[in-house]
């Protein structure tokens, strides 16, 4: 059910891919994204699904045969609490390997160190996933 689950931040990013049901059946499976809404005409590319991949953080998907080329993000992040086994699942849903598990401790410019571990993705609808998990400064691989 499509609601209000937090009073901040992004409400949702926005894919158009060339295949709508495989790309939300890939998240669903994949990451354990639930549906909470869905609108248009089946085979239009007003046809979209909003996905929750956590708690309030929307995925809309539309389907399209149209390229999308202006403005594209880079990638998106998704947090995992077991980059091994996310990682796993995901390919064997359709993503193949953009790079395999790292970890890293990233020194910032105010003196504190971000430890993650991190992977990324293609996803079968042609975009970018990273995955990544909190480390503690003690992980290495």
């Amino acid at each position: 059910m499509y609601r209000k689950l937090k009073q901040k931040g992004i409400h949702h990013v926005c894919l158009r891919v060339p295949n709508l049901h495989e790309t939300a059946a890939f998240y669903q499976n994949a990451f354990d994204a639930e549906l909470v809404a869905e609108w248009g005409t089946e085979g239009k590319d007003d046809h979209a699904f909003i996905l929750d991949l956590g708690v309030g953080d929307y995925l809309e998907i539309f389907g399209s045969d149209e390229p999308f080329s202006l403005g594209k993000w880079q990638h998106v992040a998704i947090w995992t609490d077991d980059m091994d086994a996310s990682y796993k699942r995901a390919l064997e849903n359709g993503a193949t390997v953009a790079t395999s598990p790292a970890i890293s401790h990233i020194p910032t410019r105010s003196g504190q160190v971000v430890h993650m571990k991190f992977g990324f993705l293609n996803a079968p609808g042609g975009e970018v996933i990273e995955l990544i998990q909190d480390v503690d400064e003690n992980a290495h691989m």
